[in-house]
């Protein structure tokens, strides 16, 4: 099994997005939430043609990664996950405004039901 690629700026948006929403207690592995996004993380890896397998922004995934951005946030009386990658701080600076965070959020969602729409042309 080859290994999955590094999270990307779009997966980055809508993971730190559905953070925000449950600030500072990220929804698991077994919510709703969290398979809406990660069904949606795999329809756009396949859109962008990456061969995915079986872990590939999976629920436990997507889960750990909402866990990454815990260490950044003061709101947060613990540790949160030290591994990835210097992109996510990037996000999370960049996104302290919920507002702005849900606008790139909505376009990066467009973006990925344009990609997928296009596949079926």
């Amino acid at each position: 099994m080859t290994k999955n690629p590094n999270w990307n700026y779009p997966e980055l948006v809508l993971a730190l997005e559905l953070y925000m929403l449950h600030r500072p207690n990220p929804p698991g592995k077994n919510s709703r939430e969290v398979k809406i996004l990660s069904n949606l993380l795999r329809l756009n890896g396949l859109a962008d043609r990456i061969k995915l397998n079986k872990t590939f922004r999976n629920v436990n995934g997507v889960a750990m990664k909402l866990q990454n951005f815990r260490r950044f946030d003061e709101m947060f009386k613990g540790k949160g996950l030290r591994a990835g990658g210097g992109l996510e701080r990037d996000i999370w600076d960049r996104f302290q405004n919920f507002k702005k965070l849900q606008k790139a959020s909505d376009t990066i969602r467009k973006n990925i039901e344009t990609k997928i729409e296009s596949l079926n042309d």
